[in-house]
């Protein structure tokens, strides 16, 4: 009756170890998989989760990173999702604030790509390293960078009373061995005293206990990854290495906290238990605080260093699901320009490609649908993706180091009161300020002033478009005001988006052309649609008449 206790114990601990070997397995062939396909699935995380480590860095800093707008513009969220292939909360973070932290300077870019080629490269690295990430897992809401940008969280009043009340349990298990019935007695008392104190204050500090469990997941997760023996690997593993030590206290408190936590399945309700019985939670709860709260700074580097492998990996990951893909050049000439051959946009499953050498100041003209719009976010995501993860979806490309800023989508604000033309003015005011501030900013704008009369929208956008094309930057605009590629000749270089009509059906290639458009679709579009004849032809008539007299007749009613 003596070794019954052990006993058990020993043989739930040689479940758990097959449970875990079996389950190493299984997903090094999910990872295997997922890179002979070039697809993966992962459940969506929350976007304000995953943004916290971005919104935590730049808390009060002015930062001309790409912005919320030009992120919206760009439908950003959908890219990074396309490329999250990261395997930790640490990791999806590190990436969506690398795809927002844009750097004029090529250092960073060239660290990086050392590192994708590598995950790219070495399969046996690239798995072991999957499979140790993808054991801290993810959490929304972890909010784990606070720990070293701020006050996290406070440690729990009167902590000494948990330590007590965890000792209970451990000695009604030493009085077993001498009375059985006495300390199975003591034992249950211990657990219903305890589960009481566990499910009450654990209400109270589910958000903390949460944030401070993955804390120690992943300074545990770190220490695995440190112990990765690879030269390719050296400066990370260093990096780790010497900024574990002062943290080492938690990766004995990591086995308490994370009992029950990484989706062990059957063995999940016992483990729960043990951490009910001992009030793990709570008795290490105050020691990782303090501890992580004492070595910020080398929590840091710890949170940075997994963040950048895991995000590194998930890079690797998208170059291999492209099939065509570059890393940029930068230029550095007085004379600005953008160079691509054969882009992409990332979000087109079956995108026609576009090559193009466009200058400083560019006037992008066509009718509607014809691909302009489409193709000026195509160039910005471009430029974006390869200031950041060193990476466009072209066979070449080449650009100045710039800022990215757009202006296109832009919306009514009820809750601020701001009206269409209100919002567009200040969404536009952005591009304005950096350069203003002389900060080289590539902006793109999507129809400039639209939301005013005919009149005064074409006279502000040249007034604009010329105060734009004599700042430390480049700007592409795409626009239907035919009447913009007259007045701005000479300042802006002129290309187009065309159709075609064929039987009774409209056809766009979707290519960029060189100069102006001299094609309008809108009221053949009405007659596609089969609108009333007389409509249309009426509109023709109106339209051709204004061409040849460049003034507006009024209609008279016969």
């Amino acid at each position: 009756m003596t070794y019954i206790v052990p006993i058990i114990l020993a043989a739930i601990l040689l479940i758990a170890v097959y449970h875990l070997l079996t389950k190493d397995r299984k997903k090094r062939k999910q990872f295997r998989k997922e890179w002979k396909t070039a697809t993966f699935s992962r459940p969506e995380e929350a976007t304000s989760s995953v943004v916290s480590y971005w919104e935590n860095k730049k808390r009060g800093t002015v930062y001309d990173g790409v912005d919320a707008l030009t992120w919206a513009d760009l439908s950003m969220d959908e890219v990074f999702k396309k490329m999250n292939y990261t395997q930790t909360s640490v990791g999806s973070e590190y990436l969506l604030n690398q795809l927002r932290d844009i750097q004029l300077t090529q250092d960073r870019l060239e660290e990086d790509e050392k590192l994708y080629r590598e995950m790219e490269n070495n399969d046996e690295l690239r798995e072991r390293l999957l499979l140790i990430l993808s054991k801290l897992g993810k959490g929304d809401y972890t909010d784990s960078s606070a720990f070293f940008y701020g006050e996290h969280t406070k440690g729990l009043k009167n902590p000494s009373v948990f330590c007590v009340l965890s000792l209970l349990p451990v000695a009604s298990i030493v009085l077993m061995f001498f009375q059985l019935q006495v300390g199975l007695l003591c034992l249950f008392t211990a657990f219903i005293i305890n589960g009481v104190m566990y499910y009450r204050h654990k209400k109270l500090l589910e958000y903390g206990l949460h944030s401070v469990g993955y804390v120690a997941g992943i300074i545990h997760t770190a220490n695995k990854a440190a112990a990765v023996n690879e030269s390719s690997l050296l400066a990370e593993t260093d990096r780790l290495k010497t900024n574990l030590k002062p943290l080492k206290k938690i990766l004995f408190l990591n086995n308490f906290v994370s009992m029950g936590t990484k989706g062990g399945g059957d063995f999940d309700a016992i483990f729960e238990y043990i951490r009910i019985l001992f009030l793990l939670d709570f008795v290490t709860y105050n020691q990782i605080i303090g501890t992580v709260t004492k070595h910020k700074e080398n929590y840091r580097v710890v949170w940075e260093v997994l963040g950048r492998i895991d995000a590194a990996i998930a890079v690797a990951f998208y170059r291999h699901t492209l099939p065509v893909y570059c890393t940029p050049t930068f230029t550095f000439t007085e004379a600005k320009k953008i160079s691509f051959l054969n882009m992409a946009h990332p979000l087109i499953d079956e995108p026609v490609r576009n090559s193009a050498n466009l200058s400083s100041n560019t006037l992008i003209t066509g009718s509607n649908a014809s691909g302009k719009s489409t193709f000026i976010k195509a160039v910005a995501i471009n430029a974006i993706l390869a200031q950041t993860i060193h990476t466009t979806l072209a066979e070449k490309w080449s650009m100045p180091p710039s800022y990215v800023a757009t202006s296109m989508a832009v919306q009514d604000n009820v809750l601020a009161g701001d009206s269409y033309f209100i919002a567009e003015i200040k969404s536009l005011k952005r591009i304005i300020r950096m350069l203003e501030e002389d900060k080289p900013c590539l902006s793109f704008i999507d129809e400039l002033l639209k939301g005013t009369n005919t009149v005064e929208r074409i006279a502000a956008s040249a007034a604009m478009m010329e105060w734009l094309s004599t700042g430390n930057g480049m700007n592409i605009t795409a626009t239907h005001d035919f009447e913009l590629t007259e007045i701005m000749k000479g300042t802006y270089d002129n290309y187009h988006f065309t159709e075609t009509f064929e039987d009774g059906d409209i056809h766009f290639d979707y290519t960029i052309h060189s100069g102006p458009s001299n094609s309008r679709n809108a009221i053949k579009l009405l007659e596609l649609l089969a609108y009333p004849s007389d409509m249309t032809e009426r509109a023709n008539t109106l339209a051709e008449d204004f061409m040849a007299e460049r003034e507006w007749r009024a209609l008279l009613r016969g």
